[in-house]
């Protein structure tokens, strides 16, 4: 299990790095190949082929990477959910007294804090923070002991009514949002076999236009062209299977913004 990690994680760092390197040695075997296909007659392909393969590599890098961003998606969402909910609880807990209320936010204050500062850098190793526990923990026993509750003689406005009902509902829907965020975040493994898929679609195009080429400065130019356009979706691929670490999602940034502004 540790081997396997350290590979997940040199992989994770050095992936982007690979997977051009990966089509550059497609890249040169395709011409290989082409270059000797051609030494042993005069191959009859029509350029028309051409097209037909690029709209079969599009339709299957888009159906690949359809998974990948709509995890990415689902994962954006369960951070907007549990943003919301700290600022719905904030704003539910200014009905307390002012010393409750200061100890109340306190606490709201200190899990988002926690989240920026050490979840947000443990959810990239896939693993959950020992202090943003302990400090949903200690937010979650001030909501169940009678600090959380209003004055007997609070006067009675939108935020007051159901104040029980809706400091509970939130407490549940901070943790569950904390949760649906973690699961989502869990860094994925290489994925190996979908981007094995799409090289060995780019190395059929690559050797397809290799084939129906002539002269070295078009083969120089046609090289070129594939090696800037068609590794795109294994990179995207990787990086939106790993949004976290690769910095898609910036969970510092965004909580400390909401900590600042409402907190």
């Amino acid at each position: 299990m540790a081997a396997t990690r350290v590979l997940d994680d040199i992989l994770l760092n050095t992936g982007v790095l690979i997977l051009y390197l990966g089509f550059v040695f497609l890249t040169f075997v395709a011409l290989l190949l082409a270059r000797w296909v051609k030494a042993r007659g005069n191959i009859q392909i029509q350029a028309a082929l051409l097209s037909p393969m690029g709209s079969l590599y599009t339709l299957t890098t888009a159906f690949l990477l359809s998974n990948v961003i709509f995890q990415f998606t689902n994962l954006r969402g369960a951070l907007t959910q549990e943003v919301v909910t700290i600022n719905k609880l904030g704003a539910v807990m200014s009905v307390l007294p002012a010393d409750q209320r200061i100890e109340g936010r306190r606490l709201l204050y200190d899990y988002g804090e926690s989240i920026a500062r050490d979840e947000a850098l443990t959810m990239r190793s896939g693993v959950r923070s020992e202090v943003t526990q302990e400090s949903i923990d200690r937010l979650r026993d001030f909501l169940s002991t009678k600090d959380a509750s209003p004055a007997k003689s609070i006067e009675v406005t939108p935020e007051s009514v159901n104040y029980f009902r809706k400091a509970s509902d939130f407490g549940f829907d901070l943790i569950d949002a904390r949760e649906r965020r973690l699961s989502l975040a869990a860094p994925q493994p290489f994925p190996v076999r979908l981007v094995l898929a799409i090289g060995v679609m780019y190395l059929a195009l690559a050797l397809l236009s290799f084939l129906v080429q002539s002269g070295a400065w078009t083969t120089l130019w046609v090289a070129i062209i594939l090696l800037l356009s068609a590794p795109v979706p294994a990179v995207m691929l990787f990086v939106y299977s790993n949004p976290i670490a690769s910095g898609l999602i910036d969970i510092t940034s965004t909580l400390e913004a909401v900590l600042a502004r409402s907190l």
